[in-house]
C-alpha cells in the first residue's frame, strides 16, 4: 500500500518481522488499513493506494474528525480510481460519494457539521492497484480518517471499535498497543479470558532506537509479545501465537500515530486483519 499527497509521495517499506517467515511464503488475503490527514486547502486533495484482488468486497469510509467537543468541518468527498486511471479529476472517477455515511445513513455514520462523512462499497472485478482519493467539498477544510477495508466474503462491513486509543483495531488480540502521550512511551497491554490491561511492555519514547540500517531491531520482549523498530522507520508489535495458533501484528509509524495496518499470522499465511472481529 502506498500513500500519495498531492504534493508528493510517502513510500514505505513492507518487511515484516515474524519469526522468519519470508513474504515470499505467505499469502496476503485482505486489506485493511486506517489513515488519518488534514485537507488544509480547498485546493488540496490526499490519495492512498491499495492492491486489490478480482472477487474482493470493499468498503471504504471517510469520516470528518473533530477540532473540538461537536466540530467537525470537513465536509469529507471520497471518490475511487480503478486500475490505470487518471485521479487527478474526480470527474474520472470510477465512484464517487458525498455525504452517505451519516446517521441517517447507517447506525455507525458520522455527521459533520453541516454535512455528513462519506462510503464507498463496491466489488473488485479486476486485480491491481486502485487509488482512493480524498477531497473536501467546495473550500471545506479540516482532519479526516480514511479506513478501507476489503475482503473475498464482504467481512469489512464492520468496524471493531474498542472503546479506547489503541493503536490496534484487532478483535481478539493478545495485546493492545498504545502510544502513551502522557507518559511518553509506547505501551504494550497484555489481553486474556481472565486478565485485561496487565502491562506487558512500556518503552519511553526516549529510548527508542533509531531506524536500523542492517536489520530490523528488536527493542523490547515479554514472552511470546515483540516490539521491533523496522529498517523502514516503522514499529510492529507481534503478539502470539494464541490457542488458536494465531500471532498478532502491527505495523505502525511512529508516535503520535497516522497510520497502521495489521495481520494475522496462522498456518503459514499472512492476512491483513478485518476490523468487525472476523478473524
Amino acid at each position: 500500500m502506498s500513500v500519495l499527497r498531492n504534493v508528493g509521495r510517502i513510500s514505505r517499506g513492507f518487511l515484516l518481522v515474524v519469526f522468519l517467515l519470508s513474504l515470499a511464503s505467505v499469502a496476503l488475503a485482505s486489506v485493511n488499513a486506517s489513515y488519518s490527514g488534514n485537507i488544509a486547502s480547498g485546493a488540496q486533495y490526499d490519495l492512498y493506494t491499495v492492491r486489490l484482488h478480482a472477487g474482493d468486497r470493499v468498503v471504504a469510509t471517510l469520516i470528518c474528525d473533530e477540532i473540538a467537543p461537536g466540530d467537525r468541518p470537513l465536509d469529507p468527498v471520497l471518490s475511487a480510481y480503478f486500475p490505470g486511471v487518471d485521479s487527478s479529476d474526480t470527474s474520472n472517477a470510477n465512484k464517487y460519494n458525498d455525504d452517505g455515511f451519516g446517521s441517517d445513513d447507517s447506525p455507525d455514520g458520522v455527521d459533520c457539521n453541516a454535512f455528513d462523512s462519506s462510503r464507498l462499497r463496491f466489488r473488485v472485478e479486476e486485480g491491481g492497484e486502485y487509488t482512493f482519493r480524498v477531497d473536501g467539498f467546495g473550500s471545506s477544510t479540516g482532519p479526516y480518517t480514511l479506513r478501507i477495508q476489503a475482503s473475498p466474503d464482504g467481512g469489512g462491513d464492520q468496524w471493531f471499535e474498542p472503546g479506547d486509543d489503541r493503536i490496534n483495531r484487532q478483535a481478539y488480540a493478545t495485546a493492545s498497543i498504545y502510544c502513551d502521550a502522557d507518559n511518553s512511551r509506547v505501551l504494550v497491554l497484555g489481553i486474556s479470558p481472565t486478565v485485561i490491561g496487565n502491562e506487558l511492555l512500556s518503552v519511553p519514547y526516549a529510548e527508542l532506537p533509531t531506524t536500523p540500517t542492517d536489520g530490523n531491531a528488536l527493542i523490547a520482549q515479554n514472552g511470546n509479545v515483540g516490539f521491533y523498530r523496522l529498517t523502514t522507520g516503522e514499529y510492529q508489535v507481534n503478539a502470539g501465537p494464541d490457542a488458536e495458533g494465531k500471532t498478532y501484528v502491527v505495523i505502525w509509524n511512529g508516535c503520535p500515530m497516522t497510520y497502521q495496518n495489521t495481520y494475522i499470522l496462522q498456518n503459514g499465511v499472512l492476512t491483513q486483519s478485518e476490523a468487525n472481529g472476523s478473524k
